[in-house]
């Protein structure tokens, strides 16, 4: 009985140790993708660099000069906004900026084509952008970028320095030329 016992506990602790050393190697693995993820993410993030000033100059440059004031991409919404109509594929509240949507016509979907081009061709992936203008000159842009685990987007204020609000806790990089890189965490 006592060699039953005494082998029984040897099992049982054989078992204990095996099934700690599973869950540190899968906690380990599960810590080292994790890193990777965050790498992968960090490296292909848009920057702070000065060098994206130019790129994000021609996007804006490239919409106002279309005449378009918001611009959507995302799986669920495709939108554009110009002065004469807003175009959208999706009537959800969220697609869009205004009450009133057109399904895309032949004039939506050129116009949507032509701010992917220019947002392909500045190498720049917006969700959403926003252009404002006074006199055929931008005075305001956002360009909001897709981003794990924040929210981030370049601001274009050449007029003023952009101040967040407070309730934000936005972090603020000035990039020159009046750009601003702005980060929120969740």
């Amino acid at each position: 009985m006592m060699r039953f016992l005494k082998s029984t506990a040897h099992i049982l602790l054989c078992t204990i140790q095996y099934l700690a050393w599973v869950l540190i190697k899968l906690v380990l693995g599960i810590a080292a993708i994790l890193a990777l993820i965050v790498v992968v993410l960090y490296a292909t993030a848009d920057s702070t660099d000065p060098e994206m000033v130019p790129r994000l100059d021609t996007l804006v440059t490239a919409f106002n000069g279309y005449g378009i004031s918001y611009y959507q991409d995302q799986d669920w919404c495709e939108s554009v906004r110009v002065e004469s109509a807003e175009y959208a594929n999706s009537t959800a509240s969220t697609c869009g900026v205004g009450d009133e949507k057109t399904p895309f016509d032949e004039s939506g979907t050129a116009l949507f084509a032509k701010a992917r081009e220019a947002a392909r061709k500045a190498k720049i992936a917006p969700i959403r952008l926003s252009v404002e203008s006074a006199q055929g000159r931008v005075s305001f842009a956002q360009i909001h970028l897709s981003c794990f685990l924040c929210y981030a987007s370049y601001v274009y204020s050449p007029l003023a320095k952009y101040q967040p609000d407070k309730a934000e806790n936005a972090i603020v990089t000035e990039m020159g030329g009046g750009w601003y890189y702005v980060s929120t965490g969740i």
